[in-house]
């Protein structure tokens, strides 16, 4: 059988070729009763709208773009940020979309692969880690009306940037009062003072745990080095000397592993409570609990994602950013 037609489709729906041509480009002013009607003949007969005339037709590539700093190694090498991708990539392909993974790289004529994509049209929408979000990418995407996303919290001073992001400060309140709820009050946090400086997401997990630890009357004590804990419990115990945590935040997995790989074997975890942000699929296997708060990557590519394709589509009342609360793990 030959490939049935628009004029064909609209006549088994009792419709005119534009109303079927407005169904397939998506026009929001077509009944719901009409549309469903049309579609389910499209999907009778197998019909896919030929999307290179569908793209002509509406001026739109059917494409959003994800850039990601390939610099970046232990960003990209981090397992965590492909569950953002899954959570983007689901919503980009239920608005029957494309997706476009794109490095910021330098090309031989000068042009980063991202410009060349953001000058040239060759997306309708983009989604960049706020490592990316500098001046001159923002001066970019606003000059070429290029809607767009931040995935993490915006550090620009221009506020009108939109993001998504978790709520790293909630993050890290929940887990510090958390460990206060289970009878711990000298509480540390491994936090790494370049890094929390550096990186937005750890040093509102620390300002968190500063926020739970003044609540509650308790002195916040900060590491920055795995070595200062490991002086502190080989040290002999005496009322002068610091004194030992009950408990420890790691801020990431990382410190966490460090951790745990310099115990041992040691007796460190039979006194020590550990914390950290997020599961991870070894907790099982140790012989102590790791106590975690719960973040939905998933969801913040969901969010990011869904927060673009209404930017793309001019609605209204399109929040300028989402924060995404945690909770505790069980």
């Amino acid at each position: 059988m030959s490939k049935i037609t628009i004029q064909e489709i609209a006549i088994l729906a009792g419709v005119n070729k534009a109303t079927v041509s407005r169904v397939i480009n998506g026009n929001r002013n077509i009944s719901e009763k009409t549309r469903k009607k049309v579609e389910d003949i499209m999907k009778q007969y197998n019909y896919v709208p030929n999307s290179i005339a569908r793209g002509l037709a509406t001026k739109k590539t059917f494409t959003v773009g994800f850039c990601f700093d390939y610099t970046n190694k232990q960003a990209y090498a981090n397992p965590y940020f492909y569950k953002v991708l899954q959570g983007i990539e689901e919503v980009v392909y239920n608005h029957d979309h494309m997706f476009l993974m794109m490095s910021d790289h330098d090309g031989k004529n000068g042009r980063s692969t991202f410009e060349r994509v953001v000058v040239e049209r060759r997306v309708d929408g983009v989604i960049i880690p706020n490592t990316l979000l500098n001046e001159r990418n923002y001066e970019l995407l606003t000059k070429h009306d290029m809607p767009f996303v931040v995935s993490g919290e915006n550090t620009l001073k221009q506020a009108d940037a939109p993001w998504v992001d978790i709520d790293n400060v909630q993050a890290g309140r929940i887990l510090t009062e958390h460990l206060i709820d289970l009878g711990c009050r000298n509480i540390m946090i491994y936090a790494g003072g370049s890094a929390a400086k550096r990186d937005k997401f750890l040093g509102d997990r620390l300002n968190g745990y500063h926020e739970a630890m003044r609540q509650h009357h308790l002195e916040p004590q900060v590491i920055e080095h795995a070595d200062f804990l490991k002086k502190l419990y080989d040290s002999p115990r005496s009322g002068s000397e610091a004194q030992r945590p009950d408990a420890l935040i790691c801020c990431t997995h990382e410190q966490l592993f460090e951790i745990l790989d310099w115990e041992n074997g040691n007796p460190l975890l039979a006194e020590l409570a550990l914390a950290t942000f997020d599961s991870f699929p070894m907790s099982k296997y140790l012989k102590y609990p790791v106590h975690f708060v719960e973040i939905d990557l998933e969801m913040m590519g969901k969010q990011a994602a869904q927060m673009l394709f209404s930017r793309m589509n001019k609605e209204s009342g399109v929040p300028p950013f989402i924060s995404i609360p945690t909770q505790i793990g069980k």
